[in-house]
């Protein structure tokens, strides 16, 4: 993770990008047709919901911070 933060924290290139017919080729084959629904992938259980309380007090500075101080993952 920090290496990947670092990578976005001094990248240049970074941003919103002028829609091409290159990006747009290249967001297509990254980023194919959904396949069909599947009536087997739907459940009829009800809808669990959570508290959204419990993470009111997250912020962008706590998920940062945390994220730079941990390992794991590569």
């Amino acid at each position: 993770m920090k290496k990947a933060l670092n990578i976005v924290n001094h990248a240049s290139d970074f941003g919103n990008h002028d829609i091409t017919t290159d990006i747009k080729k290249k967001l297509k084959e990254n980023h194919p047709k959904a396949a069909e629904l599947k009536q087997s992938a739907i459940t009829d259980k009800p809808e669990t919901k959570t508290e959204r309380i419990i993470f009111e007090n997250i912020t962008q500075d706590d998920i940062t911070s945390n994220t730079k101080n941990s390992s794991g993952s590569r």
